[in-house]
């Protein structure tokens, strides 16, 4: 005999749809969505991605000024006190279009409002980091290539 659970309250965030048109997912990104539900994992053992990952969250669901925050602190939680930096180098290997991106993270970074362009930029970068699989020698590589130590392939850029 099948047993009641009964109706229980939760947060009122699990039953909200982020904004914007449902889309389906094609070969790739269903492919990539695929690797990364599995990488989600990571987070079990890095306390900083699990709390990245629960900030980044949030920001979907938020307006402003509590989206551009929980950006700052998802931004810092996967990449340490110089995420604007980090963040513009993980993503961009055109010199110009770095220093664009670091430009608007570093306005995010000083308490600006984030724009759709920073939001894109902080998705990517979860991306990035749960492709990569693991943040801490992320941060390594991409402190060498900010010394000049070496140069890294350009990661996956995903749209």
């Amino acid at each position: 005999m099948a047993t009641a659970y009964g109706i229980r309250p939760v947060l009122p965030i699990a039953a909200t749809q982020p904004p914007g048109e449902a889309t389906r997912l094609d070969s790739f990104r269903g492919a990539l969505a695929a690797e990364l539900l599995v990488r989600l994992a990571l987070a079990d053992a890095d306390s900083a991605l699990a709390e990245a990952l629960d900030r980044w969250e949030l920001s979907l669901f938020q307006n402003e000024p509590f989206r551009s925050e929980q950006l700052r602190a998802a931004l810092s939680a996967l990449l340490g006190e110089t995420w604007a930096l980090r963040a513009a180098v993980l993503l961009e290997t055109e010199p110009s279009a770095r220093a664009a991106l670091h430009a608007e993270m570093t306005a995010l970074a000083g308490g600006d409002t984030g724009s759709a362009a920073v939001a894109d930029a902080a998705r990517r970068v979860v991306v990035e980091v749960l492709q990569h699989g693991d943040r801490p020698a992320l941060l390594r590589e991409l402190d060498e290539e900010l010394l000049g130590v070496r140069s890294r392939r350009s990661l996956h850029v995903v749209a």
